[in-house]
């Protein structure tokens, strides 16, 4: 059977029109709800956190000591708090807790920010910075295998891809839609590859969504155990010092089970651990 034919039976213009009006408008509705979807909330979306973002940037300009830095990255903690997920908002975190002299909470909010911020050559630069000032530096972990198939993983923000591909699939969608009233073949290809292109953009936001972020740092000198208790004995030769990284394997109330590239495998206790 001819789709082509058969859908031309089917559908008279005036209600082939109709549809294509409907497609257009469920289009146009998918767009605007991605669109507001794939904005988080920032510093400046209400007055109190834009109010706490000021106050802040403030304190940090006029700190003179580690205290003062820990008192602009306090105000800064408390948007966070409040599930506010913003690359400023990490930058400035990042930056506060370096002047601090915490190295490893200065990684870890660093980290947080590139997907959000993933060209901004200063973070870049401030990350680096950071890891070579970390006592506990240790090996990175190595890229995902799929962010070489995803080779424009560090082009986008995180909020950027979650537009595309919602662009793309409400596009896809009308393209095939409208491809079957006017019996267009080319407009149903044009319509499969961006539904494809669409796919691989959302199997990118899902491997690297912010949310599912696994990676911990140990932010003050400690022990790693080969259990949850104090009569286990060391897992590693030496302790582990601030700035160590690591991602988090299993975590309980008050230990943390993680992997640290190049050492192993051990259980830190929560209170020398940020995430």
């Amino acid at each position: 059977m001819n789709i082509w034919k058969t859908a031309g039976r089917v559908l008279p213009n005036e209600r082939r029109e109709r549809l294509m009006r409907w497609a257009c408008r469920l289009g146009c509705f998918v767009l605007v709800l991605v669109s507001l979807g794939a904005n988080p909330a920032t510093a400046a979306d209400t007055g109190a956190h834009q109010r706490a973002f000021v106050r802040a940037l403030e304190l940090f300009d006029s700190a003179t000591t580690p205290d003062g830095y820990r008192a602009s990255a306090r105000e800064l903690e408390t948007i966070v708090a409040d599930g506010v997920e913003s690359g400023a908002v990490y930058y400035n975190l990042g930056n506060a807790y370096f002047r601090a002299g915490e190295y490893g909470r200065a990684i870890l909010n660093y980290r947080k920010a590139k997907p959000y911020r993933p060209r901004d050559s200063y973070l870049e630069a401030n990350l680096q910075q950071a890891l070579a000032s970390a006592p506990g530096r240790v090996a990175e972990q190595p890229s995902a295998w799929w962010s070489h198939v995803l080779f424009w993983t560090d082009w986008l923000s995180f909020p950027s891809k979650v537009r595309l591909a919602g662009f793309l699939l409400a596009f896809a969608a009308m393209a095939i839609v409208i491809a079957v009233l006017i019996r267009k073949a080319r407009l149903t290809l044009i319509g499969g590859a961006m539904c494809l292109m669409a796919v691989a953009v959302g199997t990118d936001v899902i491997l690297n969504n912010p949310k599912s972020f696994r990676i911990a740092v140990i932010t003050s000198e400690t022990t790693a155990l080969k259990g949850t208790g104090k009569d286990y004995e060391p897992a590693f030769d030496k302790p582990l010092q601030d700035g160590a990284e690591f991602t988090v394997l299993s975590e309980t109330s008050d230990w943390t089970f993680g992997h640290f590239e190049g050492i192993g495998d051990g259980w830190v206790r929560n209170e020398f651990v940020a995430r």
